[in-house]
């Protein structure tokens, strides 16, 4: 199971994910969509933990 509760991430000063939730059940899939420059790309890295985030969320 994955599950993202209240994930903020920034680049530099620049807030890109604000508040996210995801929770995705063992055994399921799901798909994520949508327009250019939305966090797709910064929501994978972070999960895969290319990327961090802010120190006082740990």
């Amino acid at each position: 199971m994955l599950k993202i509760s209240n994930l903020n991430v920034y680049y530099g000063e620049s807030h890109i994910l604000r508040n996210v939730d995801l929770s995705v059940p063992s055994g399921q899939m799901i798909c994520l969509i949508g327009r250019n420059g939305v966090g797709k790309s910064t929501l994978l890295k972070t999960i895969m933990g290319l990327l961090k985030t802010p120190q006082w969320y740990y």
